[in-house]
């Protein structure tokens, strides 16, 4: 997937402009109840609504625009931390792996993401190791309900950016992270933007989005819940990750 033009600036913000309903609700469309906990009264639009960061005490230190926690621990996200699998032992294995800092927050993050956002979904095994071992003490019971959340959706989890049954699952190829301004050392917000890979072939135009809050318990990271992603600053400053799969 060519993510440049001709004359070298990149097309991100050309995709996610133009798939905006995808961005703000790809990563909540299993989870119903995750737009209702970020904006009670709004409904999907050819708008995405954007959130207003605010500053911590303690400035990032990542150099960006995007906030850094507690700082950076380790190599940049690479976005497969765990392995190419997207099954609930790659999760384990990247939640297991990552650093207590912004980065391991967002290897922890997208891990979790490549392995929800898929179609067919995960075995009933794997759902419930993730659901046990992943998701917050703090979570509420929707986002702890995996299962659930899978069965509500049926075979059209991302009403209908993809074909209803037609497999499909995100890929962390040239794309794209930040995490938020507001984001502490144990409590890390980000925001994620990969590309579809829809009957194995990577999409050159479908994007997938989320934003999940990551807190720090019993020494790893664990999701909290979803917010909505801040898509004019995550296609303006986000950063790549720097392997991808």
């Amino acid at each position: 997937m060519r993510m440049y033009t001709k004359s070298g600036r990149s097309r991100w913000p050309l995709v996610i402009g133009a798939a905006v309903v995808v961005i703000a609700v790809g990563g909540g469309i299993a989870y119903t109840s995750t737009r209702q906990e970020v904006a009670p009264a709004a409904a999907p639009t050819s708008a995405a609504p954007t959130s207003t960061p605010t500053t911590t005490a303690t400035a990032p230190s990542d150099g960006g625009t995007s906030g850094a926690g507690d700082g950076n621990a380790g190599a940049p996200p690479t976005g497969c931390l765990g392995g190419q699998d997207r099954d609930a032992a790659m999760v384990l294995a990247a939640q297991t792996a990552a650093p207590h800092s912004a980065y391991g927050a967002v290897e922890a993050a997208t891990a979790f993401y490549r392995f929800l956002w898929q179609y067919p979904y995960p075995s009933s095994r794997d759902i419930a190791s993730v659901s046990s071992s992943v998701i917050a003490s703090t979570a509420s019971k929707s986002w702890k309900d995996i299962a659930g959340s899978y069965a509500a959706a049926g075979n059209n989890p991302t009403q209908g950016t993809i074909t209803a049954g037609v497999s499909f699952h995100v890929s962390t190829t040239n794309g794209l992270w930040r995490v938020s301004e507001d984001s502490t050392s144990d409590r890390v917000t980000v925001e994620v933007a990969v590309g579809y890979v829809v009957d194995g072939a990577l999409s050159s135009t479908k994007v997938a989005g989320i934003g999940l809050v990551m807190v720090w318990e019993n020494n790893a990271w664990h999701v909290e819940s979803g917010t909505v992603i801040d898509q004019a600053k995550l296609a303006a400053g986000g950063n790549r990750f720097t392997a991808g799969c």
